[in-house]
Parts: structure tokens; C-alpha cells; sequence
């Protein structure tokens, strides 16, 4: 008896889908996996969650999401807002709001039925409940083995056994370098500038703040060629609005030395490119702490190319797949795209499509979806062509996908 219940132990190894990466992609991945009851394993290589933290915008993703994901989940996913006292659809009614900087006017916006603005953080959080996330698993290898099946093997010298590997392991992911090799999984680094900082205001200036700001999306474009982006990051006590955190988003062309080396002095940069801005965004930036912390950062994008997927064994997904810029939100909304379509190939293989077929259709699907990675390129350079930016994507096309 013991020497089946090892055999059955194998044979559900050799079925398993191993993902890479508990991100957004991937955590969504193995719910759907899970509630499909097709065997899996998340791992990650943080040890601890990262500190940083950021806002992302579901709008046409939002109900291949709640597919995927548990009731339980699927009917609470307010607990991941920033605000949650906002209904969904009071945020799709408010929508993207996008100004002229200099004047503070709309120069375009959409409007939805329902979005849901969720904070990274909170959402990961609220979806590693129910799974068994490995955590300090740093890939370092795949071997796909001859008799069907892959090896993952991890920095620890722990090797898991499955039918295939998903890299759900963000913009820098070892699954795609070790598909690809480092040269053509290279991130493109694009000629901007950029900021991304939280930052707290006193009582009366964040109540005025959040009054002034849309609740969802509040971004604009200056005539000068720069992009800036207001958003709230969380409320943890609606009566304590000093305790308040939103965030800023800002972009400008690479001008000069300390842009180009990313000096240290990003607080004096960024208060030196406001001139000539409007309200809420001039003032913001001139009440901002001194001491308030603006890490390295930088725009870097990854255009999808044909992978060999050996015979549908090793894949990729999300930002792994398809790396973009924030400037037109779609993100957010392809790497839940991927994730429903992936869980979906997996129940196909399942019920008896050979693997090979399944997951060459899925690898064309991710790689057709990656088209929007230069469609956000040329909205990031938009922002900056202050006298283009009515043709640009966002202004066509909305955020809606291509």
C-alpha cells in the first residue's frame, strides 16, 4: 500500500504546475489552479514581502479576476482598495481623470461601470490566504526532463518536480532569462526620468488633497514635457486623515548629468521641474517633507519575442511576459488576462488536449498581448509631446485593450 501512495505521489508531481512567483499573476494563477483542483506550487524568492508598494487599476480584467478567485475573494476584494470606503462604482463613475498640468483641466477621461483600484500590498496579502506560498525560493535553473515533466531547482538546493513551469516572477524573471538567455530577456530602460514615492500630509492638507484629486486615477501632462500622477496608496482610519498615504508618479526626459546618473537629490529635482504647474500638483510637491524618501528607479519595459516552450513545459505570464509602462494601466488588467488563460488551458489539459497544442496556443495569446507593451511606449512618449498627446493611445483608445 505504501509503495502506490508513493507512485500516486509521483504521478501528481509530474501533473503539478509549478509557478514562479507569488505576484499578482501568479497568485491569481493558483487560486484558479486550486479551485480547479489541478495540482500545484507557488514559490517566491522573497523571504519577506517586499517594502514597496503601489496601486494598480482592474477595469476590463476585473471579472476574469473574480472568475478565477474563491467566492470568499471574489465577493471582498474591497479589503485590497487603498480607500475602502469606495464602492466600485462610484470609482468607475469617477473613472481616469487626465488634466492639462499647466491649468489643471481635463484634457481626457473614461469613465466604467465598475474599476477596482487595489494597493499591491493588501492584494497580495488578501490572496496568499488559502495557498501555501514557498517563500526564499530563488530559481536558478530548469531542467526539463527526457521522460516528460520539469525540474525547478532553487539558490537552496531544493529541486520540485512538475508538469510545467510558469514564470510569474515580474519584469526581471529567471524564467524568462533562462528561456531566452540574459541577452534577449533584457529589459529596455527608457530615456526618462521617474519617481515613484508614498508620502504622508497634515490633517488639513490631505483632507483638501483628497478632496481635490480624483479617487481613482488623477494624472497630467504639462505642456513643459513632463507626466505627474497623484494617487492614494491607503487610509488605514478615515478620521485620521494625517495618517493618510498617497502617492506620486512623475516622468520627465532625461536631462542632463544628475538625471542621467539618478543623483540623489530627486526631492530637488522634482520641485525644480514644477514651475508653471497647477493646482493639486504644484502645491503637493512643494508641502512634501524634505526628508521624504525617493528611491532609484527607472522605466523599463520587455517586448515579448518566440520562446521555445518545450512542448508547452515552461511559459511565462504577466509582467514576466510582457513588462510596460504604467502611463496607459493595462498591467494590471494582461497579467489577470494571462492568468484566466492559462487556469483555462490547464482545465483543457486536464481533460485530455495534449499539452503541446494547449500551450502553443497560450504562448501566441501572451505574445499577442504583448503588443501593448509598445502601445504604452508611445503613450509614455506622448505624455512627454505635450502638442501629439490628443492622437496619443490613451486618448484614441482609452484603457481598454488593444
Amino acid at each position: 500500500m505504501a509503495e502506490n501512495q508513493d507512485q500516486e505521489q509521483e504521478q501528481e508531481q509530474e501533473k503539478r504546475v509549478i509557478i514562479v512567483g507569488a505576484g499578482l499573476a501568479g497568485l491569481a494563477i493558483a487560486h484558479g489552479l486550486k479551485k480547479n483542483n489541478i495540482p500545484h506550487l507557488i514559490l517566491d524568492r522573497e523571504s519577506t514581502p517586499r517594502g514597496r508598494n503601489w496601486g494598480i487599476t482592474l477595469s476590463w480584467a476585473l471579472p476574469l479576476f473574480t472568475d478565477i478567485l474563491p467566492e470568499r475573494l471574489a465577493s471582498n476584494l474591497r479589503q485590497c482598495q487603498p480607500d475602502l470606503s469606495l464602492p466600485s462604482a462610484v470609482a468607475g463613475k469617477k473613472g481616469v481623470l487626465i488634466r492639462d498640468g499647466s491649468t489643471g483641466k481635463t484634457l481626457a477621461e473614461a469613465h466604467f461601470p465598475v474599476i477596482r483600484r487595489m494597493q499591491i500590498q493588501k492584494t497580495k496579502r488578501a490572496l496568499a490566504e488559502g495557498l501555501d506560498v514557498k517563500a526564499g525560493k530563488k530559481l536558478i535553473d530548469i531542467r526539463v526532463l527526457d521522460g516528460g515533466g520539469v525540474e525547478a531547482i532553487f539558490e537552496d538546493g531544493s529541486v520540485e518536480r512538475g508538469g510545467v513551469v510558469v514564470g510569474c516572477d515580474g519584469g526581471a524573471s529567471a524564467v524568462r532569462r533562462w528561456l531566452l538567455g540574459e541577452k534577449q530577456a533584457a529589459q529596455e530602460v527608457l530615456p526618462f526620468a521617474f519617481m515613484n514615492f508614498a508620502f504622508s500630509l497634515p490633517a488639513d492638507k490631505a483632507r483638501w488633497l483628497d478632496a481635490e484629486m480624483n479617487p481613482s486615477v488623477d494624472v497630467a501632462a504639462h505642456p513643459k514635457g513632463m507626466y505627474l500622477g497623484l494617487f492614494i496608496l491607503d487610509k488605514p482610519d478615515l478620521e485620521k486623515p494625517e495618517g493618510w498615504v498617497f502617492y506620486i508618479l512623475a516622468t520627465w526626459p532625461i536631462q542632463g548629468e544628475e538625471d542621467e546618473t539618478n543623483a540623489e537629490n530627486r526631492l530637488e529635482r522634482l520641485r525644480a521641474k514644477m514651475g508653471g504647474w497647477a493646482d493639486p500638483y504644484k502645491s503637493v510637491v512643494e508641502w512634501l517633507d524634505d526628508g521624504v524618501q525617493i528611491g532609484r528607479d527607472a522605466l523599463r519595459i520587455w517586448h515579448p519575442v518566440p520562446w521555445e516552450n518545450f512542448g508547452g513545459r515552461v511559459s511565462l505570464a504577466g509582467d514576466a511576459a510582457h513588462s510596460m509602462t504604467f502611463h496607459r494601466g493595462q498591467g494590471g488588467n494582461l497579467a489577470i488576462k494571462d492568468a484566466h488563460e492559462f487556469v483555462a488551458t490547464m482545465v483543457k489539459v486536464r481533460d485530455g488536449m495534449p499539452l503541446a497544442d494547449a500551450m502553443r496556443v497560450y504562448d501566441e495569446g501572451v505574445r499577442e498581448r504583448g503588443e501593448e507593451v509598445e502601445i504604452s511606449k508611445q503613450q509614455a512618449i506622448a505624455f512627454h509631446d505635450f502638442e501629439r498627446f490628443l492622437e496619443s493611445p490613451v486618448v484614441q483608445m482609452g484603457i481598454k485593450p488593444k
